[in-house]
């Protein structure tokens, strides 16, 4: 145990400056604060802290005031959001009804050329085979008749 107690002695004789100079400096900043009045430190240290606790108060006002300022606008984006989106529906549910009524007409429409065709085609044979048989007849009065 006496080696213990020798330590410090011996890291203050191994380094007298450092340690003297470390002493000294921190017997001046007791001096310092000694000779000052202790009521005008605590006077600035309250000043000084008045004054951070109402710049903290304005940021904490100016936070809240945009806060509500965002909160309003989003609240007015979300109901412009739902008009839109409200309106695009109907938008799009008579667009469809648009669509099937034109897809109606087409399939009537595709159904009526389908009867005309086949009635054109019928005509076209009817025609070819009247044709064919008044050229037959022609044919035999022309040549055996």
């Amino acid at each position: 145990m006496p080696e213990q107690d020798n330590l410090p002695a011996q890291a203050a004789q191994r380094k007298p400056g450092l340690v003297r100079k470390s002493v000294d400096a921190l017997n001046e900043a007791v001096s310092s604060l000694k000779k000052q009045d202790m009521n005008a430190l605590v006077e600035t240290f309250t000043a000084e802290m008045t004054l951070v606790a109402e710049g903290l108060s304005e940021d904490q006002a100016q936070l809240a005031q945009q806060t509500a300022q965002l909160s309003a606008q989003q609240t007015v984006y979300e109901e412009t959001l739902l008009t839109y989106m409200d309106d695009t529906n109907k938008t799009l549910r008579d667009l469809r009804k648009r669509v099937e009524t034109l897809e109606k007409k087409g399939e009537k429409t595709a159904r009526q050329r389908g009867t005309v065709t086949q009635a054109l085609k019928q005509a076209t044979w009817i025609a070819a085979i009247v044709g064919g048989a008044w050229v037959i007849t022609a044919l035999l009065k022309t040549f055996g008749g």
